[in-house]
């Protein structure tokens, strides 16, 4: 299995998440992200579809061994 810390799809997931828990803590940033929400799901949408497209192997959720 690729180590966590290689992976593109992690560290999206990662910027993600800090990015919710830093719109909780300060409203600022809370009010732009409910302002600008159609933006930013489309930039994930780009984003999570780029990472698809670098992704050299298949991805098997379930591996049959």
């Amino acid at each position: 299995m690729k180590s966590i810390f290689k992976s593109k799809t992690a560290a999206l997931s990662f910027i993600t998440t800090v990015a919710g828990a830093v719109s909780f803590f300060i409203p600022e940033v809370g009010e732009w992200v409910a302002e600008s929400s159609s933006v930013i799901l489309a930039v994930l949408g780009v984003a999570g579809f780029a990472l698809r497209l670098a992704t050299k192997e298949k991805v098997v959720l379930f591996p049959s061994e």
